[in-house]
């Protein structure tokens, strides 16, 4: 007798699929973010903006109320970007099966599932702390090259390649779900191929 799935997993799961583990990523700040690069750019942008308003707000009340989403968007480049990313964990759920990995997010009235079938050549990283991350692709998004400023005085960018790690991110139990992976994963390369 075949096991049925989960509720809510009937038409996700393949037949004979099993649920190994489930979990969600730490949804608290992360502060260690604030040592990012784009903190610095952040606070320079809000700093360049109050400027701006302070200097330009006697004289010009219309050129200060301007520069409000220069300050905002400054305010959330610095800080509130840790925030945003703490909510987006909070609604974001994971499940590793004996085939294949979830990444399920549903934020803002936006759903998504992510899919990552194992393999034997999965490359699997362990990143240990409290918490720590399983990592197990890399997405790449390409950014096309564009010319920057009129043609005469500007200059070309050329295109790059922007990878973000995929993986289950921030969870207290890493090292076992780690573990889960390699064992499912080895147990992959066991099988027979399909025919």
């Amino acid at each position: 007798m075949t096991q049925s799935p989960p509720p809510g997993w009937e038409n996700i799961l393949a037949p004979g699929e099993t649920i190994l583990w489930q979990g969600q990523p730490d949804a608290r700040v992360d502060w260690g973010g604030l040592a990012r690069p784009t903190t610095v750019f952040g606070l320079v942008f809000m700093a360049f903006a109050l400027f701006l308003m302070t200097n330009t707000g006697a004289t010009h009340p219309g050129a200060a109320l301007f520069l409000i989403p220069f300050l905002l968007v400054g305010a959330h480049l610095a800080i509130g970007r840790l925030f945003w990313e703490a909510y987006l964990r909070g609604k974001t759920h994971y499940t590793l099966t004996d085939r294949t990995a979830f990444i399920a997010t549903n934020a803002m009235g936006k759903r998504d599932l992510r899919r990552v079938a194992l393999s034997p050549g999965l490359p699997l990283t362990l990143q240990e702390g409290a918490p720590g991350s399983v990592l197990f692709a890399v997405d790449e998004r390409q950014i096309r090259g564009r010319w920057q400023g009129s043609h005469s005085d500007g200059m070309y960018v050329p295109a790059k390649t922007v990878r973000r790690p995929v993986g289950f991110l921030r969870i207290s139990d890493a090292g076992r779900v780690f573990g889960l992976m390699q064992q499912a994963t080895a147990a992959l390369a066991d099988q027979p191929p399909a025919r």
